[in-house]
């Protein structure tokens, strides 16, 4: 239709049509959100962290909470909703605070148990592995700087990307036996094709390699130990040259 008959008689009603429902379905989206965002500002954090030997209690809600860690070190995590509706998936930008931590970081949580760390940094606690790897058989107690662009586990692609390099500290096994002290140490990891390369050594001596992993996309874990990383890291009860195949 020419503009001056536009002008004269209106717009088609077709046209005012496809606008007014558009401008429905706009509200019925924002409404749907603003009534998902009001559930989750008072649902209980317990909803999504749950309860496990290692952590010292959970309080808050989903949109603001925190938990503990053996350890005394706390993570508060506040939600960060318009990435939540962009991923599909429970989006929160979260602090570690406490002795020898203060860590800072974003996380994704997808319904399918994926989960996603990115742009984490800053100092922590050792004890921190055991909200990464639960099953880890030994504990330490060593201060770490962290820079870890990107751990995505669980499902989908599965990334390592960053590094860890520890103070001189101790650990010992889980189950029994003595505690061992380490020196520093530092830790890298690189995504490099189908999979990342992950490779551990001393501080101050960075050629010597002490262990190797490759996890690869699918979630394949194989773990070499070294002669020299059997030595230095006893606690782990794994014997020099071992290989280890597993699935994270």
């Amino acid at each position: 239709m020419r503009p001056a008959l536009t002008a004269i008689l209106g717009e088609p009603a077709m046209i005012r049509g496809t606008w007014a429902r558009r401008r429905i379905i706009v509200f019925v989206v924002l409404g749907i959100a603003a009534y998902v965002l009001a559930i989750l500002a008072t649902m209980p954090a317990s909803v999504i962290v749950k309860s496990a030997p290692w952590r010292t209690g959970v309080t808050g809600t989903v949109w603001n909470g925190e938990f503990g860690v053996a350890g005394g070190t706390r993570i508060e995590w506040r939600m960060a909703p318009l990435r939540s509706l962009t991923s599909l998936a429970f989006a929160a930008d979260f602090k570690g605070s406490g002795p020898d931590t203060d860590l800072t970081g974003r996380i994704l949580i997808h319904p399918g148990g994926r989960t996603v760390l990115d742009n984490v940094s800053g100092s922590a606690n050792a004890s921190l592995l055991r909200a990464l790897q639960p099953g880890l058989p030994f504990t330490c107690d060593m201060a770490m700087q962290v820079e870890l662009k990107r751990v995505a586990i669980g499902g989908g692609s599965q990334v390592i990307d960053g590094t860890l390099a520890s103070d001189p500290g101790a650990c010992r096994p889980k189950a029994r036996g003595p505690a061992s002290a380490v020196p520093a140490l530092i830790l890298t990891a690189e995504h490099i094709g189908n999979g990342s390369r992950i490779r551990l050594a001393p501080m101050t001596q960075r050629r010597k390699l002490l262990m190797d992993a490759t996890l690869a996309e699918d979630g394949t874990l194989d773990i070499g130990l070294t002669p020299d990383g059997s030595a230095t890291l006893p606690f782990t009860g794994l014997p020099a040259g071992v290989r280890i195949k597993g699935q994270m």
